[in-house]
């Protein structure tokens, strides 16, 4: 199996610009948008580069552009707005950093991720494998999640 070699920001810089500040790829042979978004929230960015065909997500694309080179890990949007391309809104961290970032999943019932109201009436907080303990009110179950999110690196956003 031969693994593909992603072109480099010169090859792709011949074929379109990106604004920084808005997030937005743009065609330098007609000015139009060349980010389109996908039914994930991503966006991505289609170009024929050197004769092969190149699906890229937008955000690694805008990393490369901004730094020359692509990332080797990945890259978060730190507001959670997935759409948001804006070199600002993007950061290159590992697989755990970017998992302490993750919004509140659709289908959480209390309002915070981590924390589940148990068959006895008691809150129990569970961050991953963290069992954190389990508490007789919801504001002390909170308390308990917010300490340890706090002191174990997570973002201000993880499962808000």
């Amino acid at each position: 199996m031969t693994i593909m070699q992603l072109p480099d920001k010169q090859d792709i810089s011949a074929l379109i610009t990106y604004d920084p500040q808005a997030g937005h790829f743009y065609r330098k042979k007609n000015g139009k948008r060349a980010d389109t978004e996908m039914t994930i929230g991503y966006r991505r960015v289609r170009l024929k580069v050197c004769d092969k065909a190149h699906e890229f997500l937008a955000h690694r694309l805008a990393w490369l552009m901004t730094n020359g080179d692509w990332p080797k890990d990945e890259i978060d949007h730190i507001n959670g707005d997935r759409c948001d391309n804006s070199i600002h809104n993007l950061r290159h961290v590992s697989r755990l950093e970017n998992a302490r970032n993750i919004k509140l999943r659709i289908d959480n019932s209390s309002g915070l991720s981590g924390l589940d109201l148990l068959p006895s009436g008691s809150w129990r907080v569970r961050i991953g494998a963290n069992h954190v303990g389990c508490y007789e009110t919801k504001s002390e179950a909170i308390a308990a999640r917010s300490k340890f999110l706090c002191d174990n690196g997570y973002t201000q956003r993880h499962g808000s």
